[in-house]
């Protein structure tokens, strides 16, 4: 075992390498996302977000940062690959926030196709909302996140594959994918768009989340929010210390006064 495999196996908690089968696969995409944050902040620092192999598992592995998803499915491939797994990047356009009179999302998102026994499954342990489980790549397969929502790929005529979220009888687009390999190059200029573009999400707000066990806690702007199953509690963050201590105490993300308060959340 690689020294990167022990190193990233023991930062998310499990004592044993996984077998390159389904339920690794699963087990494994569980193990990072309640380990792991979604942690978008250095973009909003101004920093760009470097995604190296070397610099993504030392930010990453360290237990005091986490990542946005060039960073989180990128490391998540790297373990999937030296276990043996088949991994193809996909480039994904993120519709959750969409509204019906908003031009075409860019590419800003990444998720990962894990072949296992030739059949394709979709992973993705990169984005902001609930843990999905591994999906089959198939028109109409379903998912039950650890929220109690019901995740279905569609075939879109337009964008490909389409990733819905069924809850409370709503129906949400969560982002839409096709079956190109997205090669370094590519994933490299979406990542520095995200990053970088004064356009970009991720520029213009604070963005943090981590799965839970039953749901997601996140924090966007000045607000924390708790989910757990279809109840949300909300509060407002008081200042730039309590948002230091909220991070660190809910997040393990460690940051210093200064980086806090340039921020600017508040």
């Amino acid at each position: 075992m690689s020294g990167f495999l022990q190193r990233y196996l023991t930062s998310v908690g499990l004592a044993e390498r996984p077998a390159a089968d389904l339920a690794g696969l699963d087990a494994l995409l569980w193990a990072q996302r309640l380990a792991i944050p979604y942690d978008a902040l250095d973009a909003r620092l101004g920093r760009g977000v470097a995604i190296d192999p070397d610099a993504v598992a030392d930010k990453l592995l360290s237990g005091t940062r986490g990542g946005y998803c060039f960073e989180l499915n990128p490391l998540f491939a790297r373990a999937l690959a030296e276990i043996g797994f088949q991994v193809e990047p996909l480039l994904a356009r993120v519709w959750f926030r969409q509204q019906p009179d908003d031009p075409v999302p860019p590419r800003t998102h990444i998720v990962l196709a894990v072949t296992i026994d030739g059949e394709r499954w979709l992973a993705d342990a990169g984005f902001g909302g609930g843990h999905v489980p591994a999906m089959r790549l198939a028109e109409g397969a379903e998912a039950q996140g650890n929220d109690g929502a019901v995740h279905r790929l569609r075939r879109d005529d337009t964008f490909g594959w389409m990733l819905d979220r069924h809850f409370g009888g709503e129906v949400r687009a969560q982002y839409s994918f096709t079956d190109e390999f997205a090669h370094p190059a590519d994933i490299a200029m979406s990542n520095h768009w995200t990053a970088t573009s004064p356009e970009s999400r991720f520029i213009r707000n604070v963005l943090v989340s981590q799965v839970t066990r039953d749901g997601l806690k996140s924090i966007t702007n000045d607000q924390f929010s708790l989910q757990r199953g279809g109840e949300t509690e909300r509060m407002t963050i008081a200042g730039p210390e309590a948002m230091r201590v909220l991070l660190a105490e809910e997040f393990g993300i460690v940051l210093t006064d200064d980086e806090v308060r340039a921020l600017a959340a508040f």
